[in-house]
């Protein structure tokens, strides 16, 4: 029979080739193919016996009985137990009378009897029987010194390197004798005393052999903790080793590495104080720590930190965050705002962690759930002054069905800090969606949902690095998004972000971010191009005169797409740009040329030009003039009406009883047309600065398309008394549908002139009732704000 203690028999295989041509039965081949094999362990073994013989052993009858054991054993005449012991390359096929080891451990006699029956009652396989016994847990020589200690009490083959194993094949097969033995040899010649204390510690006749093994420890932890056998140790066993009696004592240097005053009041409290771990004054000094941040290391009559009160430094700048949000079903009925955190992990010497929550979607007003994904810094509550930036964090929903793809969300270059821990996507996946089977997120047999968020942080850029050549007024900005098709898959918010471009003494990016129309109810994606200045100063303002968004041709005889921005204020988080500047099924449709398929990319570029923000004294100026007329010339025209809905021109300021006056010329869509048609949308618009409030006055104009063509008359439209203030939506009248552009530049109209390519705009208008007080206020407000700005760079230095 072939048995075994903590394996199977598939362990012991030959080549049956031999036995191919012989039309033998399965088991008949098997029992074939481990006879032969271990006919060649027998011969094997006894050519080293018959060696060892000649040397060692007298063969000729012993005069006492451990003489004739040993006799016994070392020919192993009428041997019929067959062990193969070990593994792998070090497996050696040991025999022994069952009738002696039977006698010497009830381990074995269960062996044999539980053999002999199931052999009488036919339960055993004719391929099993003959075969040998499978011990793969065993060390071979370890079980041989067994043997021999059961066949004549002989020890002397127990040393240093070998009594841990015999002693784990003594308790394997309980030889008492052996093991008291073994319990006895002396600790300091042990080359592994903790695989013998790993062995020993769960048997009540090793308990003074435990105590002395963890003594010998103790008394020579500097060496033994270095060596690598500590190494292999389990987790219990290394609690084992520093109990409470003697975890100060081995731990004492090493303890002082450990950042106890960075573990939360709570867990400090519930776990480090029960230990005893520290002392009284030692436990009173993080105490001290916690409640008194302001005193830390200045105050007189505080005990003395002798522990690192520093954040954990790691120059690992990469690493993701995993979460098994477990009984997703019961988390999808919990109240709103219900949250799931994950397991710290450490990135940059901060802890982060992912958050889920479930959310409601912003300006609906149904009941519909949502899962909220965020990325979370933890940063210890004590620690006022912190921050850490990433470049980019990758949040996915992994897919737990074969073949179908994990939902991801993308976010870049976003500072934590105190009052900034955590960013995401509230509205990630709505719930139904999310517990959708068909979608592959759920696994409703384990009703689990798994979360990974891949985080790329860096060191955040200083602002004394920011303000470079202050005299380059104009640039331009590329960036090329790779893998467009994946990133198109993305959930609405993803975004992609360019280098950064010093434009000004500032720095510039490209904004690239999923969107989806207001107005649309179906889940089409619309493609977001913005300029960001990516300043994370509380105090700055940057003035752009122009910027034109591309999106670049990579098709011979294919225009870009184009959109312009003038005159806008940047200033803390501001990004201006077109919300929905393409569909994305425009935007990766081969036929209109912005999408190289092949290298699965898109080009974009915005040329940039900024100027000194006229001063608030300069605004206040003519106070008597009340009426003026303001004229505006469109340079190539023919270019500007294929740019995008949305883009614009603007003239130059004219000062009127104290504001600062322009025409805006913008590209508009007729909401009650159903084609594709472009409208000409022209303005007066009021430019007064951002933040003044409380200013009025009440405007008359006439909106003139100039004629370029004698005996037409101007195209002219008018409003009388509207109010101009500091509303939103009130510093700028006109007409969104002032002509179509296919009216404005048929030459038949006498409007546009073909040859120079241009439009001449002017508007006449009248300006009363002007109140502007506010502006002056305003002066003074900008003027602290820049003083404070200052103080407050130079505070953080």
């Amino acid at each position: 029979m072939s048995y075994s203690l903590n394996s199977t028999i598939s362990e012991f295989t030959v080549d049956q080739a031999p036995f191919e041509n012989e039309n033998l039965t399965p088991f008949e081949a098997l029992r074939r193919v481990r006879m032969t094999e271990l006919e060649r362990l027998q011969k094997m073994n006894s050519e080293k016996g018959n060696e060892e013989n000649d040397n060692k052993i007298n063969t000729t009858k012993a005069d006492i009985l451990a003489g004739r054991m040993k006799l016994l054993l070392s020919t192993a005449k009428f041997a019929d137990a067959h062990f193969l012991v070990g593994q792998n390359d070090k497996k050696q096929l040991v025999l022994a009378h069952r009738a002696i080891l039977s006698a010497s451990s009830d381990v074995f006699e269960a062996m044999f009897q539980k053999e002999a029956t199931e052999n009488a009652n036919g339960k055993i396989a004719s391929s099993e029987k003959d075969g040998p016994v499978l011990i793969p847990d065993v060390d071979a020589e370890a079980f041989k010194v067994m043997l021999r200690f059961i066949y004549s009490d002989d020890l002397s083959e127990l040393n240093g390197q070998n009594a841990a194993e015999v002693l784990y094949a003594a308790l394997k097969f309980n030889v008492i004798g052996l093991v008291k033995a073994c319990a006895d040899f002396p600790i300091p010649k042990l080359t592994n005393v903790f695989a013998a204390l790993s062995f020993a510690r769960f048997n009540d006749l090793l308990k003074d052999f435990v105590q002395r093994c963890l003594a010998y420890i103790d008394k020579n932890a500097d060496d033994l903790l270095k060596s690598e056998e500590f190494l292999q140790i389990d987790q219990n066993l290394l609690c084992e080793i520093f109990g409470p009696e003697n975890r100060r004592t081995m731990l004492d240097p090493a303890l002082y590495k450990i950042r106890f005053p960075l573990i939360s009041k709570e867990e400090f409290t519930k776990k480090i104080v029960p230990s005893d771990v520290l002392s009284k004054d030692e436990v009173i000094a993080v105490y001290q720590f916690h409640s008194l941040p302001n005193c830390r290391g200045i105050c007189d009559g505080l005990l003395p930190m002798q522990f690192s009160t520093n954040g954990r430094i790691s120059d690992r700048k990469k690493g993701t965050l995993l979460m098994d949000i477990e009984k997703v079903s019961e988390f999808a009925r919990e109240d709103f705002e219900s949250r799931r955190y994950s397991e710290k992990v450490y990135i940059n010497g901060l802890s982060w962690k992912i958050l889920a929550q479930i959310k409601t979607k912003n300006g609906s007003s149904d009941n519909k759930k949502w899962l909220g994904f965020s990325l979370v810094c933890d940063a210890p509550e004590e620690d006022l002054f912190w921050n850490s930036c990433y470049r980019s964090a990758t949040f996915r929903i992994v897919s737990q069905k074969s073949g179908a793809m994990n939902s991801i969300g993308t976010l870049t270059d976003r500072v934590f800090y105190k009052m900034q821990t955590k960013e995401g996507f509230p509205n990630f996946i709505s719930f139904a969606e999310l517990l959708d089977p068909s979608n592959g997120f759920y696994n409703k047999e384990e009703d689990k949902v798994k979360l990974a968020i891949d985080v790329i942080t860096v060191d955040e850029p200083k602002v004394d690095n920011l303000i470079l050549d202050k005299s380059k007024s104009k640039g331009a900005l590329f960036m090329d998004i790779e893998k467009v098709s994946e990133f198109s898959r993305e959930v609405i918010g993803s975004e992609r972000k360019s280098e950064t471009v010093h434009i000004k003494g500032f720095p510039w990016k490209i904004w690239a971010k999923i969107e989806k129309k207001n107005e649309n109810t179906d889940n089409e994606k619309f493609f977001g191009f913005y300029l960001l200045c990516n300043v994370k100063d509380w105090f700055w303002r940057c003035f752009v005169r122009s910027a034109t968004f591309r999106i670049v041709s990579q098709k011979n005889g294919a225009e870009n797409s184009t959109g312009t921005l003038c005159d806008h204020v940047f200033n803390k988080s501001t990004g201006w740009g077109f919300e929905n500047f393409i569909s994305f099924a425009e935007l990766m449709d081969p036929a209109n040329g912005f999408y190289d398929k092949n290298e699965d990319k898109v080009t974009l570029t915005i040329d940039v030009i900024t100027v000194d923000e006229p001063k608030m004294d300069k605004l206040i100026l003519d106070q008597p003039k009340s009426n003026a007329t303001i004229s505006m010339e469109i340079e190539k025209v023919s270019e500007f009406a294929r740019e995008i809905i949305g883009s614009k021109r603007k003239s130059k300021t004219v000062h009127i009883k104290g504001f600062p006056w322009k025409i805006l010329a913008q590209i508009e869509k007729n909401n009650e047309s159903t084609d594709n048609g472009k409208f000409f949308g022209f303005y007066l618009s009021c430019d007064a600065p951002k933040g003044a409030r409380n200013w009025s006055c009440k405007c008359s104009a006439i909106l003139r398309i100039v004629s370029k063509k004698n005996g037409v008359s101007d195209f002219r439209r008018e409003f009388d008394d509207n109010v101009f203030d500091s509303k939103v939506n009130n510093c700028c009248w006109g007409y969104p549908n002032f002509i179509s552009f296919a009216e404005l530049i048929d030459t038949s109209n006498g409007f546009y002139d073909k040859s120079e390519d241009n439009v001449t705009l002017a508007i006449d208008f009248t300006v009363k009732e002007a109140k502007t007080e506010d502006f002056g206020h305003f002066c003074v407000f900008r003027s602290f704000s820049a003083i404070f700005g200052n103080l407050h760079k130079k505070m953080e230095k």
